[in-house]
């Protein structure tokens, strides 16, 4: 017998109810979500370039720069949240291009035998692709908005069902 999550489920409606009145509230979590992300891969970046400093000196300042880019993206997505719908589909396709590069940078590292390197490039790749087919589809950032909340009701009821 499969376990249902009610709770989880009767969140996920009040939210996707809330992001359909109100679509810009869920552009403005796509934005949150991806200065986080942006974070994340950014300190990753960062740390493994200046881990790999003494072995591969181009390779170290690609890893090292790409991350003081994504840091910096991650700031500006975080610190104008407010503001994310101006940015539009940008903060899709800047989003989707870091994520494809480290994930292409993590595939490149994890092919010397670490899987979970491998498998985390793999994933990153993925998710920057999504990004950028979200980004080039989703002209107008309200829209988003509000595929992420009937995607939300759906999650819901399915949840709860």
């Amino acid at each position: 017998m499969e376990k249902k999550n009610t709770l989880a489920g009767i969140l996920a409606i009040i939210l996707g109810i809330i992001l359909i009145i109100s679509p810009a509230v869920g552009v403005m979590a796509v934005g949150l979500i991806s200065g986080v992300v942006l974070l994340g891969a950014g300190a990753w970046l960062f740390v493994t370039g200046l881990s790999e400093r003494k072995y591969d000196k181009p390779f170290w300042i690609i890893f090292t720069g790409l991350g003081v880019i994504s840091l910096l993206a991650g700031i500006i997505f975080l610190l104008n949240l407010s503001s994310i719908a101006s940015f539009g589909i940008w903060v899709y396709i800047i989003t989707g291009i870091i994520l494809i590069l480290a994930g292409a940078m993590a595939l490149f590292v994890g092919a010397s035998g670490n899987k979970y390197k491998k498998w985390a490039g793999i994933i990153g790749i993925l998710i920057g692709i999504v990004y950028l087919i979200v980004g080039y589809y989703a002209v107008e950032p309200l829209i988003l908005g509000l595929i992420i909340g009937v995607g939300f009701l759906i999650y819901g009821i399915l949840n709860i069902r």
